[in-house]
C-alpha cells in the first residue's frame, strides 16, 4: 500500500482527534473544551408502558443540587414555551460546571416536574400544586402541597379540593441513575429505570437510602439521569344499571361522587404526608344514552369540558323517550399520589358514591385496593400493589347496580378487565 502525503496528514489528524475524544486529561494545558462537571438528564419510564415518555409529557423541571451538608449549591429551572421546547428533545441535558459542583464530593439531586411552570399554572383556575415552605432551605425542606379549602366541609373534617378544572400533573424524583464518569467527549447512553427502588421496602414502605445521590469526579464528566415518578392520577367512573326497570333513570347529576384521602402533600422523598383529609370530586360529569336503534352518544353534559376525554359528541336533537334503552353516567376525577395502607378502609383512600334522590350510599370502597388489582393485567411484570399504583396513572372503574344496590365492580386496563361480584367482597 502506497501512502501519499495527503493520506499521511489526514491519518494524523484523525488519530489526534481520536486521542482528544478518548481522553481530554491527556492534554496537559487547556481543558476548557473538555466536558467536566455534572450533566443531568431525565427519564420518565416508570409507567405501565415501560416507555420513556419524558419528552412528550413533562413541560417544566426544577433541578436542585444539594451538597453533603444539605445546602443548596446549584439549581436550574427549565420550561417549554411556544417558541422553544428544550424538554421535548430526547436526552436534553442540564450542565452544572465544576465551579458550581466541585469534583471529589457527593451531591443530592432533587427534581420536580410539571406540565408547565408554576407561575403559568397558578394563573389558571382550579387547585394547584405549590411548594410548602422554603424548598431551597435544605435538601429535606422540599415538600409540595395541593391547594384545598381553608375551612373544612360542614359536618366533616374534610378539606375540599377544587374541581372546576383538571389538576396539573406533578412528577417527583424516583431515583438518580449514575454511570461511570467519562474522560472525554463520550456521552453514555440513557439508562433505563431498574430495581431496586428506594421507595419500596419489604413492607411496602419508604426506605432511606442514597438513591438520590451522585458523586462528581474532578476533571471528568459525571452523568446522572433522574428517573421521575408521576404523582397525579386520573380515574374514570361509569355507573351501569342492570335492573331493566331503572336503566332509563340513571343520570350524571343524580349521584355524588367523591374520593376522601389524606394525601394532599408529598415530602422531599415523595412520601405522602397525612397532614389533612381532603375530598376530591369530579371535574367532569356526563350522561351517555343508548336508543333502540343502537345509537350511543352524550345526551347531557352536567359538568366540565369533554373535548379532552375522547367520548362521543353530544347527540343532536331532542330525546325520544320511547326509544331510550339505557342511560349511563360517567365521571372524571383526579387526585394526588395514593398509598395502599392495609386491607381495610380505616387508613386508605375511600371512593364513595351516593344517590342524591334516595340518600343511600351506592358504593363505598377501599380505592387503592381496587385500583391495585389492575396489576393482574401485567402479571409477567410481577408488580407489587404499590408499584402498580405508582406506575399507572389512568384508571377506569365501572360499577354495576341493581336498583340502588351495588352488585359488582369492573376494573378495566386497556383490553383487560376483571369483574368482582359483591358476594366476593
Amino acid at each position: 500500500m502506497r501512502l501519499t502525503f495527503s493520506n499521511i496528514i489526514t491519518s494524523s489528524v484523525l488519530l489526534l482527534s481520536g486521542m482528544g475524544i478518548a481522553s481530554c486529561s491527556m492534554m496537559e494545558e487547556d481543558l476548557s473544551d473538555c466536558p467536566t462537571g455534572l450533566y443531568v438528564r431525565f427519564i420518565y419510564d416508570y409507567n405501565t408502558q415501560r416507555a420513556d415518555m419524558f419528552k412528550d409529557h413533562v413541560g417544566h423541571v426544577e433541578v436542585l443540587v444539594f451538597d453533603e451538608s444539605k445546602r443548596l449549591v446549584a439549581s436550574r429551572s427549565i420550561s417549554n414555551t411556544k417558541e422553544y421546547a428544550p424538554l421535548a428533545e430526547y436526552g436534553y441535558t442540564v450542565h452544572f460546571t465544576p465551579e458550581e459542583v466541585p469534583g471529589g464530593r457527593n451531591y443530592r439531586i432533587q427534581v420536580i416536574g410539571m406540565q408547565r411552570n408554576f407561575e403559568e399554572a397558578h394563573a389558571t383556575p382550579g387547585a394547584k400544586y405549590r411548594y410548602a415552605g422554603d424548598h431551597r432551605a435544605h435538601s429535606e425542606a422540599l415538600s409540595v402541597a395541593l391547594d384545598h379549602s381553608e375551612n373544612t366541609i360542614d359536618g366533616t373534617d374534610h378539606f375540599a379540593v377544587s374541581d372546576i378544572a383538571p389538576l396539573d400533573t406533578l412528577w417527583h424524583t424516583l431515583k438518580v441513575i449514575t454511570t461511570d464518569p467519562t474522560d472525554g467527549d463520550f456521552v453514555p447512553p440513557m439508562p433505563r429505570t431498574q430495581l431496586p427502588y428506594a421507595i419500596y421496602g419489604e413492607d411496602g414502605l419508604k426506605e432511606t437510602g442514597g438513591e438520590y445521590n451522585v458523586r462528581v469526579e474532578a476533571n471528568k464528566a459525571t452523568y446522572a439521569t433522574v428517573s421521575l415518578i408521576r404523582d397525579t392520577k386520573h380515574l374514570g367512573i361509569g355507573l351501569h344499571q342492570t335492573d331493566p326497570e331503572y336503566k332509563k333513570d340513571m343520570s350524571g347529576d343524580r349521584f355524588d361522587v367523591r374520593i376522601v384521602d389524606k394525601n394532599c402533600t408529598v415530602a422531599h422523598d415523595n412520601e405522602v404526608l397525612k397532614d389533612h383529609t381532603v375530598r376530591y370530586t369530579p371535574y367532569a360529569a356526563w350522561t351517555m344514552m343508548m336508543d333502540s336503534d343502537g345509537i350511543t352518544g352524550v345526551e347531557t353534559i352536567h359538568k366540565g369540558n369533554l373535548t379532552h376525554t375522547g367520548v362521543n359528541a353530544t347527540r343532536d336533537g331532542e330525546t325520544d323517550e320511547d326509544k331510550v334503552v339505557e342511560r349511563v353516567p360517567y365521571y372524571n376525577i383526579m387526585f394526588n399520589r395514593m398509598m395502599l395502607n392495609g386491607s381495610d378502609n380505616s387508613d386508605n383512600g375511600v371512593l364513595e358514591i351516593t344517590d342524591k334522590e334516595t340518600g343511600k350510599t351506592v358504593a363505598k370502597v377501599n380505592l387503592p385496593h381496587y385500583l391495585s388489582l389492575g396489576r393482574d393485567a401485567y402479571a409477567l411484570q410481577n408488580y407489587s400493589h404499590q408499584e402498580y399504583l405508582d406506575r399507572e396513572y389512568n384508571y377506569n372503574l365501572d360499577f354495576f347496580l341493581s336498583g340502588s344496590k351495588w352488585i359488582a365492580v369492573e376494573i378495566r386496563v386497556l383490553s383487560w378487565s376483571k369483574r368482582i361480584q359483591i358476594e366476593e367482597l
